[in-house]
């Protein structure tokens, strides 16, 4: 009787030992240069216009090469309200070479531009109030300056509209939600 106690313990610790093994799993341990990286926006720029499902973004001029702003019309978007804020827009598909370029969004974010200390409003929102202020126009307005006068408590806003009509304008925005 001993014996066979001893053979079963012995048959016991085999295959206790033989599920333990040291054998690799087909599963892999996580390594981040494995990841891909998020690839980079294919553009980045203002919301000046919108409509339904399309927005008009355009980016801001380049003052030291003084490189007016790229525009595209980018289709395929949440009917929120964009306009007045700054967005990066991935690209799905094609872009058609017309001006302003137009392109089906694969995704759209908002950049979180940091709250100005004094002021009620986000640059957002007096972006998009000195824009409803600006009687309509076939143009393409890109911003050249957004700033907040804490003194005075108004947001200054210049635009350059671009088009047959290539000048400057200027809207005072009040500080008022």
């Amino acid at each position: 009787m001993k014996n066979w106690w001893m053979i079963g313990l012995l048959v016991s610790f085999s295959f206790l030992v033989a599920s333990c093994g040291t054998q690799e799993s087909s599963s892999q341990e996580y390594d981040p240069a494995d990841e891909k990286e998020a690839p980079d926006p294919d553009m980045s720029g203002f919301v000046m216009e919108q409509e339904e499902d399309r927005i008009l973004v355009v980016t801001s001029m380049n003052e030291e090469t003084t490189q007016e702003g790229r525009a595209m019309w980018v289709s395929g978007v949440s009917s929120d309200s964009w306009v007045g804020k700054q967005v990066e827009v991935w690209i799905d598909g094609e872009i058609l070479e017309s001006f302003p370029e137009q392109a089906k969004a694969e995704k759209v974010q908002e950049l979180e531009m940091s709250e100005v200390e004094g002021a009620d409003l986000k640059a957002s929102e007096a972006l998009s109030t000195a824009l409803s202020e600006i009687q309509s126009t076939e143009d393409i307005l890109v911003v050249e300056m957004l700033a907040f006068d804490v003194d005075s408590d108004k947001w200054t806003v210049k635009l350059h509209r671009r088009g047959e009509n290539d000048d400057k304008l200027k809207e005072i925005v009040e500080d008022k939600k």
